[in-house]
């Protein structure tokens, strides 16, 4: 069984570009869990790394390594990679409608994806229109408004908000502000940019997420995951994710949650994340992340099972 696992942050795909060092740290271990999980399983891999990177944590000789030093060989090695191989997971942010571009050409060419359908990672990248779908369909979510509307309703001046890009990734670009800060933020920035950007109103609980396996006939929860989230100067950053809080959530709660999120997001597949809020008296669905996500190379280092074995029944042999 070969699979391709792309990994965005560290396929070279940054080539000429400056490397953030926390980037690539979190990139890298997403991928170093998945490759050893998945050559435990007797899988052969192949994947792309960047030149100036160290070698890859997970190799040895079920690992093919690609090494790319340019945007030019980049390119070369991806296309090559979609004519050569048939079954790919792909690692991606959503930024840019990143991981939805990657995921189209994979379906354009019939190859086997195993994650989610590019039409519901479109819709989970688009946090403005996931909001509206989710409270549409009665998930306990935020109201999110474009943040070129936001002023134009009164608003509580005693209120915190959350500021962050429409299409971002984790706590990319997020800020929590006062109502008054918050105006004078928007204030400045200009039209162009106030569209690409969502408020919501804070809601203070326990941050939380879930780690989930999704196929079209069941919704598997991997893992409940605590994160430790840190603010300085308004922004919010995800210093931890503490996998393995089971004790954190009913169980029932969880089962409403994810039952409901299978219900109303079809095309859901793969590896999930959702990040959630508790309240003492709801739990509050932020974001749904398309894809594998930082908390799987966590979960991979604590669980006994091997994670990865939700995918095997899927696997094709060469």
């Amino acid at each position: 069984m070969t699979v391709f696992i792309y990994e965005h942050l560290t396929s070279g795909a940054l080539a000429g570009e400056t490397l953030s060092p926390s980037l690539m740290k979190e990139g890298d271990a997403m991928l170093t869990a998945i490759c050893r999980d998945l050559t435990a399983l007797g899988c052969q891999l192949t994947i792309m790394r960047d030149s100036r990177l160290p070698p890859c944590k997970a190799t040895d000789a079920s690992l093919s390594v690609l090494s790319v030093d340019s945007q030019q060989r980049y390119r070369q090695i991806w296309q090559q990679s979609l004519d050569q191989h048939q079954q790919f997971i792909v690692i991606a942010p959503e930024t840019d409608g990143l991981l939805e571009k990657l995921v189209r050409q994979l379906e354009e060419r019939d190859k086997v994806h195993f994650g989610c359908r590019a039409s519901i990672i479109a819709l989970c990248t688009d946090k403005l229109e996931c909001s509206r779908w989710l409270t549409q369909q009665g998930v306990v979510t935020p109201e999110s408004v474009k943040a070129s509307d936001w002023s134009y309703q009164a608003r509580p001046e005693a209120s915190d908000w959350i500021i962050k890009p429409r299409d971002g990734a984790g706590c990319e670009q997020t800020f929590r502000m006062t109502t008054n800060e918050i105006r004078s933020y928007l204030n400045s920035l200009s039209t162009a940019e106030l569209d690409k950007q969502i408020v919501q109103p804070f809601i203070a609980g326990m941050a939380l997420s879930l780690s989930l396996f999704v196929t079209e006939t069941d919704i598997t929860v991997l893992s409940v995951n605590r994160q430790h989230i840190n603010q300085s100067n308004h922004a919010l950053k995800l210093n931890h994710c503490e996998a393995g809080r089971e004790d954190l959530i009913e169980p029932a709660a969880v089962r409403q949650l994810t039952q409901q999120i299978h219900a109303t997001m079809p095309g859901l597949w793969g590896f999930v994340g959702v990040d959630l809020v508790k309240t003492a008296d709801a739990l509050w669905l932020i974001e749904i992340n398309p894809r594998l996500t930082a908390s799987y190379a966590e979960l991979s280092l604590i669980q006994t099972a091997n994670p990865a074995q939700q995918l095997m029944p899927y696997l094709k042999e060469d």
